[in-house]
């Protein structure tokens, strides 16, 4: 025992510097040290990505996963339990989308969420922009090529929008191009609804797009193929949640969502969140298993498909006081504190920040909310939520959405990070019973989504609930 302390001690003095700054705390040592010395997300993250990889929800690599999670969680005493939901799924198929002419050859090309399958066709191929108001002229009747570059001018439309307005145009299908090169491919749902696509929707490389893009504008026939097996579906799925009684009922919540695309491994997004909140229940466990406010760790199900997870997780938990939730998507180096609107714990962060002064934080803090994440259900119940703003090197994040999110791109250190310093803001959260930790009223939460734009996005989304 004297062994290990010695090593947690010499590990927080090297890679944080801070011992000083927690003076009187030994708990908060103990956290930082253990995070450093015996951290173990990495490794659970690794038996996820290798034995499960891409895991969308209702599949069996997502079930997989969620029984690596209970297996490594036990070998620490911890007991996680389920709380199962339904949701409007999706499955992959043996998708196609090929160029007949003027040169045959497939595409690669990936079916968006919620493409159902249809009757095979070939249609010609017409060029539509952006896919905005007045660039739609012209592809009755075909299939439309977008480039997903941000305009020069004005703003982008979602794929949603644009799927929609292609299909009021009369077109066949949408091909979305993808804005990154590198022969990449970027997943994301057709609609946030769950509903089955108004047209077949792909997202195609750059490098084809642009290929085919020249093709049209040197007035050249091009005609493709599409052929959809993907199919929408109900899954029944589950959140898992590790529960920290505390002395008060109240709980702060801290998660991340444990799916991803099934195209890669989901290692990045998010599989490094998955791992961090592991490493926070880990922690927990070991040197704080009871606090003032129950803490529930929480993998949330059903992100990538439109947030399905942490809705049913809110609406289960209506009856519950839940004073704070914390959200960990692609946490990566933390820079810094996004309070998300609840400007009344701006001095709360500032004074964590400065707490560990050995760490260095590039960024201050900021009170910005922002949508498309667990979070948000949380926000719309005017819930004070946290995220970090976060490093991620370019390698890690260049294959975001792509069969290249794997294993070997996490960033192992960031991960340390990310994990150390999420475990003492939950610690720290669980027992400030004298933070302002207050719902927002109504009037309060619509404000502060009119000022940010969460209210336009959430709209154009039809994910508005007021």
């Amino acid at each position: 025992m004297l062994r290990v302390l010695r090593i947690q001690i010499i590990a927080l003095a090297l890679s944080l510097c801070t011992v000083s700054a927690f003076a009187g705390d030994p708990i908060r040592e103990a956290i930082l040290g253990s995070a450093y010395s015996s951290h173990e997300g990495y490794t659970v993250l690794q038996r996820i990505c290798d034995e499960a990889g891409g895991r969308l929800p209702g599949s069996p690599a997502n079930e997989r996963t969620l029984l690596i999670l209970e297996q490594e969680l036990r070998k620490h005493g911890v007991t996680a339990h389920r709380e199962a939901f339904t949701m409007p799924g999706w499955e992959r198929g043996d998708d196609a989308v090929t160029v007949l002419t003027p040169e045959p050859r497939p595409l690669r090309a990936i079916a968006l969420g919620y493409v159902d399958a249809h009757p095979a066709f070939e249609a010609p191929l017409t060029w539509a922009a952006h896919g905005r108001d007045g660039e739609c002229g012209g592809i009755r009747g075909s299939v439309a090529l977008v480039t997903s570059e941000a305009p020069k001018e004005g703003e982008s439309p979602l794929r949603y929008e644009i799927i929609a307005r292609a299909a009021a145009a009369g077109a066949r299908a949408v091909l979305f191009i993808n804005d990154k090169p590198g022969g990449l491919l970027l997943a994301g749902v057709s609609n946030f609804l769950g509903t089955p696509s108004a047209l077949p929707a792909y997202s195609i490389t750059y490098e084809e797009g642009q290929r085919l893009r020249r093709l049209l504008s040197g007035d050249r026939s091009v005609t493709v193929r599409i052929a959809t097996a993907s199919r929408c579906k109900t899954v029944a799925t589950a959140n898992l949640v590790a529960t920290f009684p505390g002395k008060r009922k109240a709980r702060i919540v801290v998660g991340g969502h444990v799916d991803g695309w099934d195209i890669g491994q989901g290692a990045v997004d998010n599989g490094v969140g998955s791992a961090a909140v592991y490493e926070i229940a880990r922690l927990l466990a070991r040197f704080s298993p009871s606090n003032e406010y129950t803490v529930d760790c929480v993998w949330f199900n059903g992100e990538e498909l439109g947030i399905w997870g942490a809705g049913a997780y809110v609406k289960a938990h209506a009856q519950d006081s839940i004073v704070a939730m914390v959200n960990l998507d692609m946490p990566g180096r933390p820079t810094g504190i996004n309070v998300m609107g609840h400007d009344a714990l701006l001095p709360f962060a500032r004074t964590f920040l400065t707490g560990l002064q050995g760490y260095a934080f590039t960024d201050s803090v900021i009170s910005v909310p922002w949508t498309n994440s667990d979070h948000q259900w949380f926000l719309l119940e005017g819930i004070p939520s946290f995220t970090f703003m976060g490093h991620l090197e370019k390698g890690s994040v260049f294959h975001y959405h792509d069969m290249g999110d794997t294993f070997d791109k996490v960033d192992r250190r960031a991960l340390v990070d990310a994990s150390a310093v999420a475990a003492l803001l939950v610690r720290e959260l669980a027992n400030g019973t004298a933070l302002p930790l207050r719902r927002k009223s109504l009037e309060e939460r619509l404000e502060n989504f009119r000022k940010s734009g969460m209210e336009q996005r959430l709209k154009r989304q039809g994910q508005w609930p007021f």
